[in-house]
């Protein structure tokens, strides 16, 4: 019996996370391309995000702004990318850099991941 009190208390460590994230929305942009690329910026709420520089296979991970209804935007310089339907809640979206002229978004399903491990890869 002891050890399934701490076999329960481990996975409600791993999975509380997933609780708080349920209750949010993200955005995990994710340079696949050999090269690094600029003046990456996001919309969301009617506010633009400046991310700056993504180097060569790095991710960033940001929480979105809950506003409701809304659209996300990714933006490289003038060219804007994946206008996506996001709420405050629920909608975990991924972006993937290929370069400069090439990004492709998607949903992320809820229960494919965990938060921890989106968060830090």
């Amino acid at each position: 019996m002891r050890y399934f009190g701490w076999a329960m208390a481990i996975v409600f460590v791993l999975l509380a996370p997933n609780v708080f994230w349920l209750g949010t929305s993200t955005l995990r942009i994710q340079n696949l391309s050999n090269s690094s690329v600029d003046s990456v910026v996001y919309m969301a709420c009617e506010t633009t995000h400046m991310i700056g520089t993504v180097a060569p296979h790095q991710s960033i991970f940001r929480f979105l702004p809950a506003c409701g209804d809304d659209t996300l935007e990714i933006m490289i310089g003038k060219n804007k990318f994946c206008q996506t339907y996001v709420e405050g809640e629920l909608y975990h979206v991924d972006a993937v850099l290929n370069g400069v002229d090439h990004v492709s978004c998607r949903y992320d399903h809820l229960l494919s991941s965990l938060f921890i491990v989106k968060a830090l890869w």
